[in-house]
């Protein structure tokens, strides 16, 4: 396992020394990471969001009658 292992330019490939914000050759800038808590924020958005605005019960209904339907074969 590597510890020393030296970063290179997404867009450059040159190589990168320390903690850099920007490359030194291209001027390409080092994005920033993403925190953990981002997606557990965007998924509570997400099933909220569906909570809200789906229509459980016609989901419900319909599940419901075609088992009904099923079971008269």
């Amino acid at each position: 396992m590597q510890l020393n292992r030296q970063r290179h330019c997404p867009r450059c490939k040159a190589p990168l020394k320390g903690y850099v914000d920007e490359c030194p050759s291209c001027g390409m800038e080092k994005p920033l990471p993403l925190p953990w808590y981002f997606y557990a924020i965007m998924a509570a958005i997400l099933i909220a969001s569906a909570w809200l605005f789906i229509d459980l019960d016609a989901i419900a209904r319909a599940l419901l009658g075609a088992l009904e339907g099923w079971r008269r074969l």
